[in-house]
């Protein structure tokens, strides 16, 4: 596990700006996070310092007493919350080889009518 501080959380997903939180593998710029409860998801747009490698209940409670007992620079992600999921309804259809002639004729006759 690797271990950080969080800068841009959501309330909803950390009631105070002291976060220390860990993810199962190295963070990257450009990463993604998922918060399954609230369902908000965020990008992580910058990083100071590596992750505490380790047990990450241990590793958190480090980081928490170097950060706001001892003032000292910690490995922290600043993090942009993402806008909400919408669902995203395709459309399309299904053509089949006896149809598909029918369905060219058709849209060269509209394509026709439009460039008039």
């Amino acid at each position: 596990m690797f271990t950080y501080k969080f800068i841009g959380l959501d309330k909803a997903d950390a009631e105070t700006p002291y976060y220390y939180g860990s993810l199962p593998v190295e963070a990257e710029v450009g990463q993604i996070l998922s918060y399954d409860s609230t369902a908000n998801r965020y990008v992580i747009v910058r990083m100071v310092g590596e992750g505490l490698i380790g047990n990450d209940a241990a590793n958190q409670e480090k980081l928490a007493w170097a950060d706001i007992n001892r003032g000292e620079a910690v490995p922290t992600l600043y993090l942009l919350k993402l806008r909400a999921k919408q669902p995203i309804a395709p459309t399309g259809q299904a053509f089949e080889p006896d149809n598909l002639g029918a369905y060219s004729r058709r849209n060269r006759a509209i394509r026709l009518n439009r460039a008039a």
